[in-house]
């Protein structure tokens, strides 16, 4: 791994020449950076499932890069218990058991409504603009049975609502418990009611945020949270009894 070196002579404050020398970043952390974010969106937004595999080399030769950054950044997500090591320079998604999703439900619940809350101080016209548009887009793909488009909708609509908070530690924490779920958010399908043109949480959710009443923004959140919970267990308990 080559690394570039810049070295220039200037004297000290007692006339002595010293040498200064500037070391640019291996382009290996830069490639890790940019493996690590590219698998993490995949998570994010349900394009992996529970129980997939992850080979180095695969992934390597998807993104374009060699073997090391890739690795490197697989070992991260396994470091905060988004992934899991396998043999054979292999990964694995876990499939959580209903005990471990039921309390990351519940620490949603606490910190999701506070996201939301915070975000009615700052969203724009514009904003609400782009919320309308997701939840169009999203509403698109579940009557489409598009499920991949669905999820990465979402993801989009909860996110930018998030983000308008303004609380960039507290949007951190939210996304490492979505890293956490978000493959299980393909048992959020099938649904009963995909086809019905009943407001889904999402409409009343936007009807709340434009009339900025935080009590009602954090009580969908919350009720969104819940109802998603309630059709993953139930949809995951009929996987595991096929």
């Amino acid at each position: 791994m080559s690394v570039t070196r810049d070295i220039k002579r200037v004297r000290n404050a007692g006339g002595l020449v010293q040498s200064v020398i500037k070391i640019e970043r291996p382009q290996r952390v830069a490639l890790a950076d940019y493996a690590e974010k590219s698998i993490r969106r995949e998570i994010l937004e349900g394009r992996l499932h529970p129980a997939d595999r992850l080979v180095t080399r695969e992934l390597a030769e998807l993104l374009g890069t060699s073997v090391t950054p890739v690795r490197e950044a697989l070992l991260r997500l396994v470091a905060i218990g988004v992934l899991e090591a396998s043999p054979a320079q292999s990964f694995a998604v876990p499939l959580l058991e209903p005990k471990q999703y039921l309390e990351l439900a519940e620490i949603r619940r606490a910190i999701e409504p506070l996201a939301a809350m915070h975000a009615m101080e700052n969203l724009t016209k514009q904003d609400v603009h782009e919320l309308e548009k997701i939840l169009l887009d999203f509403r698109r793909a579940k009557r489409k049975g598009d499920i991949s488009a669905a999820l990465s909708f979402n993801h989009a609509f909860r996110f930018r609502l998030y983000a308008a908070a303004d609380k960039p530690v507290l949007l951190e924490i939210i996304e490492q418990l979505w890293l956490k779920i978000g493959p299980m958010f393909n048992y959020l399908f099938p649904q009963a009611d995909v086809e019905t043109d009943m407001p889904h949480n999402y409409d009343l959710l936007l009807f709340a945020v434009k009339d900025r009443n935080k009590e009602e923004v954090c009580n969908i959140i919350k009720k969104s949270i819940d109802k998603g919970t309630e059709i993953i267990l139930h949809n995951l308990e009929s996987y595991l009894n096929r």
